[in-house]
This record gives C-alpha cells, sequence and structure tokens, in this order.
C-alpha cells in the first residue's frame, strides 16, 4: 500500500512538472497600452518582446493572439520560436478553443 502512494505522488508530481515546462502560461496582466484585440489578425501572433535568457536557444518572449474575440496575453519561457510557423499558430489555436470550451484533458466525448 505504501509503494503504490510513493509510485502514485511520484507519477503525479512527474505529469506536474511536465506540463509546467511544456505549456505556456499566459498572463491576464492589462494588455500593453493601444494594443487592442482589432490589432491582431484571426490566426496571428504578436510579438511585444523578446529577449535573451543567457542560454543558446531559449528565449523570454511576451506576445499577444486573439482568442474568439479576447486578447490574451502569453509570458513564454522556452526555445525560441518562429511567431509565424503553423504548428506554433495551431497549437495556440488548440490552446484557445480548449480554454473557451473548458477542456484542458483533451478527452473527446
Amino acid at each position: 500500500m505504501y509503494t503504490r502512494n510513493v509510485n502514485l505522488k511520484l507519477k503525479a508530481a512527474a505529469f506536474i512538472a511536465l506540463a509546467f515546462l511544456a505549456v505556456p502560461f499566459a498572463s491576464f496582466a492589462q494588455s500593453p497600452s493601444g494594443l487592442t484585440v482589432t490589432d491582431i489578425a484571426d490566426s496571428s501572433i504578436v510579438v511585444l518582446s523578446q529577449e535573451d535568457t543567457g542560454m543558446p536557444g531559449y528565449a523570454h518572449t511576451k506576445y499577444a493572439y486573439n482568442c474568439f474575440g479576447e486578447m490574451k496575453l502569453v509570458d513564454y519561457y522556452g526555445s525560441a520560436f518562429d511567431p509565424k510557423n503553423k504548428d506554433v499558430l495551431q497549437f495556440e489555436s488548440v490552446m484557445c478553443s480548449r480554454q473557451q470550451n473548458n477542456d484542458y484533458d483533451g478527452s473527446s466525448d
């Protein structure tokens, strides 16, 4: 019984750590001055700032995207990416849909 609880806790901790590292974190702070949701075209990302982290290939990027008419601000730490890359845009679209539907587990009923 004790081993089972320890294994379950380790698996849960590993999942949380992986989710924490893999998902960009949405920042719901006030929008930058002058930027509105109408300034962001559908299926596009507007990079607000990008800073070098001191680690090769990694950056601190702040960007915004249009999620069903609502501007989402993202404060992302991770590997550098091209905001016009189709895979990046598709990922943001999926995350937006999941947030809109409150469906983070990816299950389909």
